[in-house]
């Protein structure tokens, strides 16, 4: 017998409301259970598992905010004919702990305007106000009048006594040993790069105490000018301002179309010595400056491993950026 469908609530199908709702909601759940079970699959059938939703967490401010301690900088334009851009992003470690940007950079002309001048810290998380050492490192570092044939033992030795005098009345234990604890007095890395100010064919200089790279874009490829040299005991790093002993430099041809890179380890560590997806991409998006929001934009890549401070000071030879209209 067919049911009338002017009977009982029913449908132009002929079926009542109430069964055709129990089927759809069945179906649902079923649906629902189905793309449950393939979230949260194995490996077994050769996929990568997707595994259970990422749940959001708060982003913490480090006891508050201002602008002399931002927790993203971004920085663009000319110093001589020499075209730059920087940026330094409080990593997600530090977010979601409510810790402040322990990285940092600055970038000046030499008083002579025959060089600029740049250099990026990292400072050590495992030692105490780590983010002061790296501010007052690059301070100094830049003030310096540095050339490319300076000697850079007594350079990196003025910076390291301007960390200690600045940082001393922060406290901290000397144990001689940066990872033992956090009873250590504020330690950083210490990275610098001189460049002709006037783009032009010359000879550039690095130096370096610690794990803050520098590469150099040359032609299409780049080069990383302190390979790491293996590692030290706990994985921890030489920093300023007690492992002047481990300082290391390199000269570089520098030109027109050449860049240079200082940067923290947790960008350094995704470019990987240059032969990584990321360094072989900006060899065409870095080929000139790009616009700024381009370039935080390729320094804040999301990857669930790279959870670290990151800075990137990048200096182009050659005049590239146009006048303010």
């Amino acid at each position: 017998m067919t049911p009338n469908p002017r009977q009982g609530g029913g449908t132009a199908s002929g079926w009542p409301l109430w069964i055709l709702s129990g089927i759809a909601g069945g179906g649902a759940v079923l649906l629902g259970q189905s793309l449950l079970r393939r979230r949260t699959r194995t490996a077994a059938d050769g996929r990568t598992p997707l595994g259970p939703l990422p749940q959001p967490l708060p982003v913490l401010l480090a006891g508050g905010a201002d602008s002399r301690a931002p927790g993203v900088a971004l920085d663009g334009g000319m110093l001589a004919q020499t075209t730059i851009r920087a940026v330094s992003i409080r990593g997600r470690r530090h977010r979601y702990r409510g810790e402040p940007l322990q990285d940092a950079y600055a970038v000046r002309l030499s008083a002579d305007g025959r060089w600029v001048i740049a250099a990026v810290a990292d400072g050590l998380g495992s030692t105490l106000h780590a983010e002061h050492a790296a501010a007052v490192a690059v301070r100094a570092a830049t003030n310096l009048s540095l050339t490319p044939g300076l000697g850079w033992h007594a350079a990196f030795a003025t910076v390291a006594g301007e960390v200690m005098r600045a940082t001393a009345r922060l406290g901290g234990r000397p144990t001689g040993k940066h990872g033992a604890g956090a009873s250590n007095p504020p330690a950083t890395t210490l990275t610098i790069g001189v460049v002709p100010a006037d783009g032009r064919r010359g000879i550039a200089a690095c130096a370096a105490i610690g794990d803050s790279p520098a590469l150099w874009l040359h032609n299409g490829t780049w080069t990383e000018i302190f390979p790491p040299e293996g590692r030290r005991p706990d994985n921890v790093t030489s920093a300023l301002p007690e492992d002047l002993g481990e300082l290391r430099e390199q000269q570089i041809d520098w030109g027109p179309g050449d860049v240079l890179v200082l940067c923290s380890d947790g960008f350094g560590t995704a470019m990987g010595g240059g032969g990584s997806t990321l360094a072989q991409r900006l060899v065409t998006s870095w080929s000139s400056p790009p616009e700024l929001r381009s370039f935080l934009c390729d320094v804040d890549f999301h990857l669930s491993t790279y959870d670290d401070d990151r800075t990137v000071l990048a200096l182009w030879a050659g005049r590239h950026d146009t006048a303010v209209l």
